[in-house]
């Protein structure tokens, strides 16, 4: 296919690309905008990738984000997010993808920290160990022709690994992935991440393997774990320099109570030299049932099913209340702010404008002022677990249960 030039994003009242009618927009980040859209000719919701404008007009991009809808189109597995559909319209272009109703373990961390509780050992242990599984298929998955795709995703962080409300677990964003299918490769030297999750050899330039996945791994359970940063600084610089320094806080000496099996999987997956960690995100795994079952953890959905009803309830399906019949939405983004605004064209519009924080919810924190608006479960502002927000605090947060969460 012969892309048309890379354009804006088309301003019109209603906004389609090809067969996907853009609904609203989830999240923005620095090289793509993320919208629930559906798709006109099944009625089902998807959530497209828009490349943004700027980066529209990089070749480099443009490779990257074609790169990322070839290689995850070749997966398969319960824990990722699959790709439908890559294409371009109006001088845009975009990919499809499944659409994960529920949070990133960022905003997790948040509402988690908001209600002054901690995720569970057992929960986090289990969700990480399913992100590992299916970053796992990744790492083993062959191109058609039986050839080893080699790939490594490079990116995996709290913000890329998504909970569902139904208790699945999803990993996202292969954006700045590697593989031998990719027909862009990063230059020896350039480095490409998030600093506080990147292997020491990610963050030197040097060549990667699986094993800076499971590096990353290795912080997101920490994090989970001990509800604080892994990598501490209040730069990029100095949280790359945690990381090649091996530079953190051992999870016992944050929780004095912390499993001792636990920790040691912590520890090898956040070894400084690749050679020293786990092979493979597999092993991984294994040691991870090993801590479950030494300590009479039960693994699986319906643990993170407890948790997300306990932090979010249940919230409606974020397209069974924004649709009048009559009305047309806009999305306008506004780059002074933090804020993105949604206005709505129709003939009986509400009394306000509604507006939301520019990150990826798993519900929507919209508040309306009718009937047809009705208040939705609001989550806390996420901003104290940005993926590149600064040191944060060592105020300690007590372990509630989710029982006892929910009958607060």
């Amino acid at each position: 296919m012969t892309a048309p030039v890379p354009g804006p994003l088309p301003e019109a009242t209603t906004t389609c690309l090809g067969k996907y009618e853009l609904v609203r927009l989830l999240a923005q980040g620095g090289m793509a905008d993320v919208y629930l859209a559906r798709q006109t000719d099944l009625g089902r919701y998807v959530a497209v990738k828009v490349l943004n404008a700027q980066r529209a007009r990089d070749a480099e991009s443009c490779a990257l984000f074609r790169d990322e809808a070839r290689v995850v189109g070749m997966l398969s597995h319960a824990n990722l997010a699959g790709v439908f559909d890559v294409d371009a319209a109006c001088g845009v272009h975009y990919l499809a993808m499944e659409y994960v109703h529920g949070a990133d373990l960022r905003e997790v961390l948040a509402q988690a920290e908001a209600a002054n509780a901690a995720i569970d050992y057992d929960c986090a242990v289990s969700i990480v160990a399913q992100a590992a599984e299916g970053l796992d298929h990744a790492h083993r998955r062959c191109a058609p022709d039986g050839r080893p795709l080699h790939l490594v995703h490079r990116d995996v962080s709290l913000s890329n690994i998504m909970v569902g409300h139904d208790g699945s677990v999803k990993v996202i964003d292969f954006g700045i992935a590697i593989s031998a299918a990719s027909v862009h490769h990063t230059e020896p030297g350039v480095v490409r991440g998030k600093a506080s999750y990147m292997s020491p050899e990610q963050c030197l330039g040097d060549p990667v393997d699986l094993r800076t996945d499971v590096f990353a791994l290795g912080v997101v359970l920490y994090e989970l774990t001990t509800g604080r940063r892994c990598f501490q600084g209040n730069s990029d610089f100095e949280r790359m320099l945690a990381v090649v320094r091996g530079d953190f806080v051992p999870p016992s000496v944050l929780v004095p109570s912390f499993p001792v099996a636990l920790e040691q999987v912590i520890h090898t997956a956040l070894a400084i030299d690749p050679e020293n960690r786990y092979p493979s995100a597999a092993a991984m795994i294994q040691a991870l049932e090993g801590v479950a079952a030494l300590e009479g953890w039960t693994l699986g959905a319906a643990t993170h099913l407890r948790m997300m009803r306990s932090l979010f309830g249940t919230p409606p399906a974020p397209w069974a209340y924004t649709m009048h019949d009559d009305a047309t939405y806009i999305v306008a983004s506004k780059p002074e702010s933090d804020d993105v605004e949604v206005q709505i064209d129709a003939p009986h519009p509400p009394t306000r404008i509604i507006t939301r924080r520019r990150f990826a919810r798993g519900t929507e924190s919209d508040v309306g002022d009718s009937d047809n608006h009705p208040p939705v479960h609001d989550i806390p502002d996420a901003n104290d677990w940005q993926d590149d927000a600064p040191t944060r605090g060592r105020r300690s947060i007590s372990r509630i249960s989710y029982s006892a969460l929910a009958a607060a």
